[in-house]
């Protein structure tokens, strides 16, 4: 059980993960070994697919008791054109000559996203929210990140609902086949996200 001493904050958390992506992507530029590109694309696509994920069924159910239904509405219309754009530079092979640009694509659509999120809506929900209710929110959100699938999947479910929870469940484990199969490797995050939750 949670106490005061070690509430979490849910803006924290989502920032960690926009801090990996931005990481991610300053390492994707900064090389020029194709194994090392390829392992940190991997990386950022997992990080992207499943950060979406988790907001969508954790912390923008959460909006409209805050009075932001409209921005979770408006959110969720972002991380579907986002997950377009991941599932691109999932599916596009590192070797063809445009790889850097579809990624770069997908990157910046979510990057986009991250910032208006923190200017906008992360200090409203730490001022909205008790830290009971701003810890409750965090941990949903670090469980979804445990649940949701690892690659994206802008065809599935996208209401926040059971039936994207269902359909997430599926997801991952079909994903976990897919990364073991193809033996895809990633890189170490930067940023971590407590290890108890």
């Amino acid at each position: 059980m949670a106490t005061a001493s070690n509430y979490l904050d849910v803006t924290h958390e989502i920032k960690i993960d926009h801090d990996n992506v931005r990481d991610l992507f300053e390492r994707y530029k900064a090389t020029t070994d194709l194994n090392q590109k390829t392992t940190i694309a991997n990386t950022l696509i997992r990080e992207m697919a499943i950060h979406g994920d988790a907001e969508e069924v954790s912390v923008y159910n959460d909006y409209s008791g805050l009075g932001l239904g409209d921005t979770a509405a408006h959110n969720k219309q972002e991380h579907a054109d986002i997950k377009k754009l991941v599932y691109d530079a999932d599916a596009t092979r590192m070797t063809k000559p445009d790889y850097d640009a579809v990624l770069e694509r997908a990157v910046t659509a979510f990057l986009t996203h991250a910032k208006e999120e923190e200017d906008e809506q992360l200090p409203l929900i730490r001022q909205k929210l008790s830290p009971e209710e701003n810890d409750k929110i965090a941990r949903a959100f670090l469980k979804a990140r445990t649940t949701v699938p690892t690659r994206p999947h802008p065809w599935a479910p996208q209401t926040g609902g059971i039936a994207q929870k269902a359909a997430g469940l599926q997801g991952a484990f079909h994903d976990k086949v897919v990364e073991t199969v193809e033996g895809r490797e990633f890189v170490d995050l930067k940023y971590q996200h407590p290890a108890q939750f």
